[in-house]
C-alpha cells in the first residue's frame, strides 16, 4: 500500500516555499525550519489547518505536526480566541428586520361609563405591556431599543387620528426566552355619544412597534395597520396635542364640535 505521507511533505514544502510581506499576516515557520506569511482561515476538529498566504493562495488540511510547536500553540490559542468571540457575537448578536421575535402587545383595558362628571364620558384604563419570545436559537439582542404607540380614532371626524400613548424603552432580548415589559398606564377619556353634542376625543384604534438595534437603527417594525409601519416616522414625530390624517402625513388642530 502506498503511503501519503510524501505528497503531504511535498504540499507542505510548498506551502512553505512561497514568502511574501503583509503587516497583517504572521510568519508560521514548519517543524523542519522552513518559514512563509499566513494566516489562518480556520481549524476544524480533526485539527487540520487551513491558511491563506500573503500572495493570495489558499492551503486547506495542514496537519497540526506540520508546525513548529511555537506555531501550534499560536494556532490553538487563534482557535481559543475565535471560539470567544463567537460566542461573545451570539450573545450580542445585530438586530436584524429578520430575527426570530413574536411580538404580542397587551393593554389590559377596562371600558366603562364613568360614575362621575358627565355620565356619557368613557374612562378606559390601559396599562400598556410587551411579551416578546424569542425564536432565536443562538443569538441574544442586547440594548434593544423600542418605542410603543397607541393611536386613536377621533370620535368626531373618523379620517383624524390621535396619540394616546408614546413610550420608549430598552430591552435584553436572550436566545430562546420570553421577555416581558410593562409600560406607564395611562386613562384615555372620550364621549362617543354625539346625540347631545358633547363628544370629544378619541377611540383606541391601534398600535405600532418600533424596534431598533443597540447603535439606534430601525430594524424591526409591528402595527396593527401596515401604513402605521410604513409611516412609522412621522406618528414617532407627531404632536401628541394635534389630529393626524391616517397616514399622519398632515396635522392641525383637534376636530371639536
Amino acid at each position: 500500500m502506498r503511503t501519503k505521507q510524501p505528497a503531504i511533505l511535498f504540499l507542505f514544502a510548498l506551502i512553505f516555499g512561497f514568502s511574501a510581506f503583509a503587516s497583517d499576516f504572521r510568519t508560521f515557520e514548519s517543524s523542519d525550519g522552513r518559514s512563509m506569511e499566513a494566516k489562518i482561515v480556520s481549524l476544524d476538529s480533526n485539527q487540520k489547518v487551513s491558511l491563506k498566504l500573503a500572495n493570495g493562495q489558499s492551503y486547506q488540511g495542514v496537519g497540526m505536526t506540520m508546525f513548529s510547536v511555537e506555531d501550534q500553540a499560536y494556532i490553538l490559542e487563534w482557535e481559543k480566541k475565535r471560539v470567544a468571540a463567537e460566542i461573545a457575537n451570539r450573545e450580542n448578536a445585530q438586530l436584524l428586520p429578520d430575527s426570530k421575535l413574536l411580538i404580542m402587545v397587551k393593554s389590559a383595558r377596562d371600558n366603562d361609563l364613568n360614575d362621575k362628571g358627565d355620565p356619557d364620558n368613557r374612562e378606559v384604563e390601559y396599562e400598556p405591556a410587551l411579551t416578546i419570545d424569542s425564536k432565536e436559537k443562538d443569538n441574544s439582542f442586547q440594548g434593544v431599543e423600542g418605542t410603543l404607540v397607541f393611536i386613536g380614532q377621533s370620535v368626531l371626524e373618523k379620517q383624524e387620528f390621535h396619540i394616546l400613548y408614546r413610550q420608549d424603552f430598552t430591552l435584553d432580548l436572550k436566545a430562546g426566552e420570553r421577555t416581558k415589559w410593562k409600560g406607564k398606564s395611562f386613562k384615555n377619556v372620550y364621549d362617543d355619544y354625539a346625540a347631545n353634542g358633547s363628544a370629544f376625543g378619541a377611540e383606541y384604534e391601534g398600535y405600532l412597534i418600533v424596534l431598533r438595534d443597540n447603535q439606534g437603527v430601525v430594524r424591526i417594525l409591528k402595527g396593527s395597520k401596515s401604513s402605521w409601519e410604513a409611516n412609522y416616522e412621522a406618528i414617532l414625530g407627531a404632536n401628541m396635542r394635534e389630529g393626524h390624517s391616517r397616514d399622519f402625513a398632515t396635522s392641525g388642530p383637534k376636530t371639536v364640535h
